[in-house]
């Protein structure tokens, strides 16, 4: 389906978070990323760190249990082994990603476990004004890491939920400017009959050539390096 190559990872695998506020469409994307790779024959798994009540599970754990996305995806483990679960489940050769609840700065938070056990962060922001600020928290986060001796993931940043407008060409403009590395590829929110807003629990259509496909691509890249 898709004769381009693929870039090689690791032997050991790599490990990405993706972080952001609710609703930045971050289980969705990811949802989307992990069929596509699969189609790629990249071995990869998800891990789901979200559990937002008591008897519940996050959005991309309970979508890979109602629709086939071709790779496991796996509940939240306690807090503590968070690290230790993503090196155990990383696929030699492949990906393991990590999905989040919405961004909390403080201290009892999950999100510095979860970043201090990837190798790559990706920062989801929705073209708003108050983004770029959340970005500022995010990269804080990142310095607290580098206080406490722990390893320090590379951190890039994807826009999300992006519409029509220049608002998203805006925030990214600032974020450049202010040394953020951003991805070219777009989290398109579309309210249309079959578009991410209506696949879950549904399985995932792998397209190539497709906007899908192009970020499948680009934010495998990133993982590999």
């Amino acid at each position: 389906m898709n004769p381009r190559p693929v870039p090689v990872l690791p032997s050991g695998g790599r490990r990405v978070a993706f972080i952001g506020k609710g609703g930045a469409g971050k289980s969705t994307m990811l949802a989307y990323l992990l069929a596509h790779w699969k189609s790629y024959g990249v071995p990869c798994v998800g891990i789901d760190t979200d559990v937002p009540g008591e008897g519940e599970h996050g959005t991309l754990y309970v979508h890979a249990s109602r629709a086939d996305l071709g790779v496991p995806v796996y509940p939240a483990p306690a807090e503590p082994q968070i690290r230790q679960e993503a090196q155990r489940l990383c696929p030699e050769k492949g990906v393991c990603v990590l999905d989040t609840g919405a961004w909390e700065r403080k201290k009892d938070s999950p999100h510095l476990t979860v970043m201090s056990a990837v190798d790559v962060v990706i920062l989801c922001l929705q073209p708003t004004p108050n983004e770029l600020e959340r970005a500022t928290s995010v990269l804080g986060y990142v310095e607290s890491l580098k206080n406490t001796g722990a390893r320090v993931p590379d951190l890039h940043v994807m826009l999300t939920m992006v519409g029509k407008g220049v608002g998203a060409d805006q925030l990214e403009a600032k974020l450049t400017a202010a040394g953020y590395p951003v991805l070219a590829s777009r989290f398109k929110y579309s309210s249309a009959m079959g578009g991410p807003a209506y696949v879950f629990g549904k399985k995932i259509r792998v397209k190539a050539g497709s906007d899908m496909d192009k970020m499948a691509r680009e934010v495998l890249g990133v993982v590999a390096r």
